[in-house]
């Protein structure tokens, strides 16, 4: 019988050269209203990493992570979540304020 579990070690390297494990303390992702997603890390020393890319635009290349500031990660996470994503994410009870759809 195979062995069904592998093994696999992922490791996030940001742009400085730090480098995470594969366990956070949360992870999102958004859409924005031009296909391209962001991707945030949220280690548990509270730290953001941040990654984007369009699936439509972007070739080949590796993915590049840097670290963000929280103030950063609301600004481009906090109007695309829901309420209970957002509270995971940023430890608030700081309702996101939905964007209206026409």
């Amino acid at each position: 019988m195979e062995n069904l579990y592998t093994n696999n070690v992922f490791t996030l390297r940001t742009e400085c050269g730090k480098e995470y494990s594969n366990v956070f303390k949360a992870i999102k992702l958004v859409r924005d209203e031009k296909h391209n997603f962001h991707v945030v890390y949220k280690t548990f020393s509270d730290e953001f990493i941040y990654s984007f890319c369009n699936p439509f635009q972007d070739t080949h290349t590796a993915d590049t992570y840097r670290l963000i500031s929280e103030a950063e990660a609301k600004r481009i996470f906090l109007d695309r979540l829901s309420q209970a994503n957002a509270r995971e994410l940023f430890n608030t009870t700081e309702a996101p304020q939905k964007r209206l759809q026409s």
